[in-house]
């Protein structure tokens, strides 16, 4: 049947990827210069610039936000009060059997050792009962067993070495403890020192277990080492030039890279790298079928997948730069470098792999023996094309079930901000801790300061602390403490409980509420860890919302572009959130709900929203793309069935190679990172197997050629006319 359509122009995007074809693999020379360029630049480059090691940040998750009321609390406590300069440390020294003159003369080593000419850089002043004898009654607890050392440190907590090595030094001169006497650093300045420390070992340990997994899963996969070594030398490749490239832009201080990133990065690279690079080497293979002309076969699968890959590259490039629109510092630093790695291994992937498998030729697939491959009906996914085409409604229905049945789980999320909490082995902040509980408040470890500034502060402030006295959950109210000037008191507010938990965030809201009803005509700030963390808690959900509508409106305009309708980027955007809802209620109800974990960090959420849409669409893309192109061809819904069969295959592998990267993150040493990671893993899956291999193919089967509209396709498809 001869199509009246009128002749179309050749559009843009296959247009640029026959030009990169040739480019890569239109000749020996072409490629032989390809592979050379990236090789001299994974070479040259970190000769050039610093270490991504030099310029990396640990950062801090509960770093007060700028414009927020904690940070203008934190900036007048600073200017107002010099002597409250610096992060605090808490020395916790404990006897079961009740403090003794030997436990006494301690404190008073370590006290004199802290104020001394030998005192670590960094100590700004120590208040012991020895140093402010005055302070005993808040310095010991009520029962006699435990008495604490406050030691404020100079510098920026999670971001300045110096930092984290004075509290090391503390940490010598205080010890341990010897028989019944345990000493443990604690306090905000031990617990963000404790974070920094358990990664720095951490990333070496992620990079070895990622290669090895990556390398195990490619030659189970292509069973052929010379072809699984060179995607893994083009990751190798890629990370070599970001980190020399984001190093320079973070030495600019255009980019920040944190450490949480850094760890992220490697997980990522090999992820992406090796599925994008098995897209086209699979449709490669394909191509040989039909050519025995290796570079004709390359240029035709680059031509073919090339826009694909593109795709999925930029949407996650594009999600990853979303988080530039957050209020959270810790979160907006989290993408830039992320996403110039996705570009760098996006371009390496395009470039350097096929240029290096062509120059290869036949050695490349030693020792394979059929090289082009041509899956058929009686494939294992053949066979699933014909369940679902021949059972829509059935597969459609038994796919929302099991996805809904396990989104339910996001009903038990609980928020978690405790940072000590979130260490999986056990560290000395949270040994602490424990000594802390079992004797004063909880909320003794990091206190709430309230900031009264008026005519008549201190009387403002009294009256303030009696309001506040009244409170459920608030253990102790200091007496108004007034600034040099007189124009500032402040209180130091305990709270009973844990002073990270939701029950201290949302009591710090009612805090604020009160204290503004007591004074309502003076200034009054409410600032600490409890406020930072209230804060932060409620810039995080902003940034949730407003990053996942950016990316929900960028990925489906990407996707409108790429395939050329309307209706089809609905369902695969609204699929993939699906996913990501059951992947959270999994790993909810398996951590949290069953689990020992005492919540879910927010950023949890918001990274797993991150990743998972902008790397679950990717298969999405990968297999409408092929629809699209076979529906063409073939008409519908043969094009659905042909897709599907040919694709099947290499997004399962692709899948399988994605989650088990990204499950390496279980092993790291936070559980908001184990949780992460499983989320990702649990998501990859059930998009690889549930959304791709079912859901959507039944879906646009029950849709029919009208999931293409407003385009030709819709129109035409039925009948297998060739449209533009």
């Amino acid at each position: 049947m001869l199509s009246t359509a009128r002749p179309t122009k050749r559009r843009r995007g296959p247009a640029m990827m026959a030009g990169l074809g040739r480019l890569v693999a239109g000749s020996r020379p072409r490629a032989l210069l390809v592979v050379a360029l990236w090789i001299v630049l994974a070479g040259a480059l970190p000769r050039l610039t610093p270490s991504v090691d030099e310029v990396t940040e640990p950062g801090s998750a509960n770093a007060p936000v700028a414009g927020a009321e904690s940070a203008a609390a934190r900036d007048l406590l600073l200017e107002r009060f010099p002597d409250q300069q610096g992060i605090p440390a808490l020395i916790v020294i404990r006897n079961p059997n009740g403090l003794r003159a030997a436990d006494d003369a301690e404190v008073a080593r370590i006290s004199q050792t802290l104020t001394g000419p030998e005192a670590p850089e960094g100590v700004t002043t120590v208040l012991s009962t020895v140093t402010v004898p005055q302070m005993r009654d808040s310095l010991v607890s009520p029962d006699g067993t435990t008495t604490m050392i406050l030691v404020p440190i100079r510098g920026i907590a999670g971001t300045d070495e110096r930092f984290s090595q004075t509290v090391r030094e503390i940490r010598a001169i205080a010890g341990t403890g010897e028989g019944d006497r345990e000493i443990r650093v604690t306090g905000p300045a031990g617990i963000v020192t404790d974070t920094v420390e358990v990664f720095r070992n951490a990333d070496l340990v992620l990079l070895a277990m990622t290669v090895a997994l990556v390398l195990v899963l490619l030659l189970l996969i292509y069973r052929s080492p010379v072809l699984a070594l060179i995607p893994l030398l083009g990751v190798g490749i890629a990370m070599q030039v970001t980190n020399a490239v984001g190093a320079a832009l973070a030495e600019a201080d255009i980019i920040r890279i944190d450490s949480s990133s850094t760890s992220i990065m490697t997980v990522l690279l090999f992820g992406a790298g090796t599925d994008y690079a098995l897209f086209i080497l699979m449709r490669f293979r394909e191509e040989l079928a039909t050519t025995d002309d290796r570079y004709a076969g390359m240029r035709a699968a680059v031509r073919k997948v090339g826009e694909p890959i593109v795709s999925s590259g930029c949407t996650v490039v594009l999600a990853l730069l979303t988080l530039l629109l957050a209020t959270v510092p810790a979160t907006r630093e989290f993408g830039p470098f992320l996403a110039l790695g996705v570009a760098m291994i996006l371009l390496v992937t395009l470039t350097f792999v096929p240029a290096s498998v062509v120059l290869l030729g036949r050695v490349a697939f030693w020792p394979m023996r059929q090289v082009a491959r041509d899956p058929g009906e009686r494939s294992f996914w053949g066979r699933v094309a014909h369940l679902v085409l021949g059972r829509p409604v059935a597969v459609a229905v038994a796919s929302l079930a099991v996805l809904g049945a396990l989104a339910l789980g996001v009903l038990g999320y609980t928020p978690n901000a405790n940072l000590i909490s979130d260490f999986r082995a056990d560290s000395d902040s949270l040994r602490g801790q424990r000594l802390l509980a079992s004797a004063f408040p909880a909320g003794q470890l990091a206190p709430t300061t309230v900031l009264v500034r008026s005519d008549t502060p201190a009387q403002d402030a009294a009256t303030v602390a009696a309001a506040l006295r009244g409170m459920d959950g608030i253990s102790q109210v200091s007496p108004p403490i007034p600034s040099a000037d007189g124009q500032v008191a402040r209180l130091e507010v305990v709270y009973g409980d844990d002073p990270y938990g939701p029950a201290a965030l949302d009591r710090t809201e009612r805090v604020r509420e009160r204290a503004r009803q007591a004074v309502p005509d003076g200034e009054v700030l409410v600032g600490g860890e409890s406020a930072n963390a209230l804060d932060n808690r409620t810039h995080d959900w902003r940034d949730f919302w407003v990053v996942a509508g950016a990316m929900g409106v960028l990925i489906l305009v990407i996707l409108v572009l790429l395939l050329r309708a309307l209706i089809a980027p609905l369902v695969l955007l609204a699929t993939t959130a699906l996913s990501l809802l059951s992947a959270l209620g999994v790993t909810i109800l398996t951590w949290v709900v069953l689990g020992d974990h005492v919540g879910t960090n927010s950023r949890v959420l918001l990274y797993s929203l991150i990743f998972l849409v902008a790397l679950g669409v990717d298969y999405n893309i990968l297999l409408a793309s092929r629809v699209r192109e076979e529906s063409a061809r073939h008409g519908f819904p043969e094009g659905i069935r042909v897709a599907l069969t040919r694709t099947g295959g290499v997004i399962t592998s692709a899948g399988l190679i994605l989650a088990g990267t990204f499950a390496v993150l279980t092993t790291q040493p936070l559980n908001s990172l184990l949780q992460f990671g499983f989320a990702m893993a649990v998501g990859i899956l059930l998009d690889t197997f549930v959304i791709r291999g079912a859901l959507v193919p039944a879906l646009f089967r029950l849709i029919g050629p009208a999931v293409w509209y407003p385009g030709r396709l819709s129109r035409t498809a039925r009948s297998g006319a060739s449209t533009d």
